[in-house]
């Protein structure tokens, strides 16, 4: 099937300057997403940095890079904490690489991996992490993913607000076909408040 440079441009387009939350709701849409989410974010050769917490894009790559150009490969890095790693060592990596795309699998496992004494210290590490990377998106017209199962979608703080209600964008994510069906549930995204993702 062949794609045109245009459509990857209307997806791509209005999460520059933004951070977003793909909701997903089992792991065959999360995988899907993450093949189509990446073809699209590299179309136009972008360097990308996937932080790959729950290992998802480094056991499945022959599933998730097989519609990749050779030089759409060159333009990604993929980093996978070490198992029992500090994963707050990778963060200032990831805030200070030239990646003009940035994927993190997933929200959730950061926020349970951020070392802390209790939850309450997890949940401003993670508040002032997601601010900082909301801001670093809109001075340098970057777009950073998160994804996360909705089935774990947790409380912060004891309130009734969500841990993915820190970045900019929430988007449910649905498998449908030949294409995912994404909706914003939160913010302002694409035309309509929705997009039709094709996947390679």
């Amino acid at each position: 099937m062949s794609f045109s440079a245009q459509q990857s441009r209307s997806f791509v387009g209005p999460l520059l300057g933004h951070t977003a939350t793909f909701m997903v709701d089992d792991r065959r849409t999360n995988l899907a997403f993450a093949r189509s989410a990446l073809f699209h974010l590299t179309r136009e050769r972008h360097p990308c940095v996937i932080l790959d917490i729950d290992a998802l894009y480094s056991s499945n790559s022959d599933f998730i890079f097989a519609p990749l150009s050779e030089t759409q490969l060159r333009a990604i890095q993929v980093v996978v904490p070490e198992p029992d790693s500090d994963v707050e060592a990778v963060i200032p990596a990831l805030l200070a690489s030239d990646s003009e795309r940035i994927i993190v699998d997933s929200l959730n496992s950061l926020f349970h991996l951020l070392t802390t004494g209790g939850r309450s210290s997890r949940s401003r590490k993670l508040s002032f992490m997601m601010a900082l990377l909301s801001y670093l998106t809109k001075v340098q017209k970057t777009a950073v993913l998160f994804t996360m199962y909705r089935r774990e979608r947790a409380p912060y703080f004891g309130r009734s607000k969500n841990i993915s209600d820190l970045s900019d964008m929430t988007v449910s994510t649905s498998l449908t076909g030949a294409a995912l069906a994404l909706k914003c549930e939160r913010g302002l995204g694409w035309v309509g408040g929705g997009f039709s993702l094709p996947t390679p």
